[in-house]
């Protein structure tokens, strides 16, 4: 009597542990309500020293109609090698637009409580608006490493509509380059593939705005790529460009003044001409500011037989074209 009761005891403490394994069973599903199409792209990714897991949003039900009342995802959470461990990590609700990003049709969000050498996993569930779970995705399990420290020894070189960036190689390590146009967060690198070499040129920028660049270290290990958090450096491109060269300058002399006319350049970034006179081998130059006419009358010429004059194009930069072709007048016979 003893032993039965003994095995009996052994056998409910068993069932006990089995339904905690199992977990807790999900709502009943209510007839002739459509169910969310299978999750069966869950991944992970590792940047900014961070995980960012990400999979595609269902678009249509399992019968094929399209998913209208779509509410959100149960993420969940476990150790990477139990059966059964998984707990609720996060539940994200679409219409808050809190906690994930979504681009491209995926879903991304980060998992920053990670520890060396601790396997994890995670799978999604789908539900509706109406309580209806759809099945689990596929399982995604990564061991987590220590990721590389972030590049030093920064530098940035400011150029017309471009900035280069340069930093100090380290051994065995790739690298991305991330840029932030505005407050948005960063998903992807500027770069196709990751850089081996330290350095890096991004161009077709605007002018006179300030970017935000961060370059992460990656080591690669059992064909993962870990990428590290960022450093970061900021550059203001410029334009060093001048405009282009005054041409066809004409020079007349009107009694004691001299009159000079060129043809009008169509530089969208052109502030004016700058009018220079030579005397005695002496260059002057006639105008304060840059002016937006293409001609210029000099009525304060010197007591001097020969003069000379040239004209350059200015940007609303302050980028000075080089001088024209010189014209000479003589003003006495």
């Amino acid at each position: 009597m003893r032993e039965k009761k003994l095995i009996l005891i052994l056998f409910s403490v068993a069932l006990f542990f089995t339904a905690l394994s199992c977990g807790k069973k999900g709502d009943p599903i209510p007839r002739g309500l459509p169910i969310p199409e299978d999750i069966k792209d869950l991944s992970g990714e590792v940047k900014d020293g961070v995980l960012f897991l990400s999979f595609s949003i269902p678009k249509r039900n399992k019968d094929g109609t399209e998913i209208k009342n779509l509410e959100g995802f149960k993420i969940y959470k476990g150790c990477g090698g139990c059966i059964g461990a998984f707990e609720l990590f996060r539940d994200i609700k679409i219409d808050s637009k809190q906690g994930f990003t979504v681009y491209g049709g995926r879903l991304y969000l980060f998992d920053d409580d990670l520890r060396k050498g601790q396997a994890y996993s995670y799978k999604v569930i789908p539900y509706t608006k109406t309580t209806v779970r759809g099945n689990e995705s596929n399982v995604f399990t990564i061991k987590w490493e220590a990721t590389p420290e972030p590049p030093s020894g920064l530098a940035v070189k400011e150029d017309d509509e471009s900035v280069g960036l340069e930093w100090k190689a380290q051994e065995g390590i790739l690298y991305n380059v991330y840029r932030r146009d505005d407050d948005t967060y960063p998903l992807f690198p500027l770069n196709d593939r990751p850089l081996i070499t330290p350095s890096y040129r991004d161009k077709g920028l605007i002018n006179n705005k300030r970017y935000i660049y961060e370059i992460r270290a990656i080591k690669e290990k059992n064909g993962f790529l870990w990428e590290g958090e960022g450093a970061r450096i900021e550059a203001t491109p410029k334009d060093k460009t001048p405009p282009g060269i005054p041409i066809d300058v004409r020079a007349e002399r009107r009694d004691r003044a001299v009159a000079l006319t060129w043809r009008q350049q169509t530089e969208k970034d052109l502030k004016g001409y700058h009018v220079y006179r030579i005397n005695a081998g002496v260059t002057e130059r006639l105008t304060g500011e840059p002016i937006r006419e293409n001609m210029y009358i000099d009525d304060k010429t010197p007591d001097s037989r020969y003069i000379s004059y040239y004209v350059t194009s200015v940007d609303i930069n302050g980028n000075e074209s080089e001088a024209s072709q010189e014209q000479i007048i003589m003003l006495k016979e």
